[in-house]
């Protein structure tokens, strides 16, 4: 598993802001954009993606968000990610992940679900 990835979704888990945000800005790339289901437009600013992280620490106390499968195809990363809750539920989600020449994220592309046919 690729260790900044693996990085990236611990950090959602992370209660302490400090420690989160330094964890944070050691897997993203200084030329970030991160989409998922939730935001408007991509984020194209680390300061922001650290907030927007932040934002889940804050809203689900408790929570967590862990790969739980990743494939790799012509250096396109897919992961899986579960989003856990203090509660127990859980949603997944899939995202497509580019890295950088020194394997950090540049581009994240997620969806509520894993595409399962309806």
């Amino acid at each position: 598993m690729t260790h900044a990835i693996a990085s990236f979704f611990a950090a959602w888990g992370e209660a302490d802001a400090d420690t989160r945000s330094a964890n944070l800005r050691q897997t993203l790339s200084s030329s970030i954009s991160y989409a998922d289901p939730r935001t408007p437009d991509p984020i194209t600013d680390i300061q922001a993606v650290i907030d927007y992280v932040g934002m889940y620490s804050q809203f689900a106390p408790g929570a967590t968000a862990e790969v739980v499968a990743q494939s790799e195809t012509a250096a396109q990363h897919r992961a899986t990610v579960a989003f856990r809750m203090a509660d127990g539920t859980e949603q997944l989600g899939q995202y497509y992940i580019d890295l950088d020449d020194q394997s950090r994220i540049s581009r994240a592309v997620g969806f509520a679900g894993i595409g399962a046919p309806e």
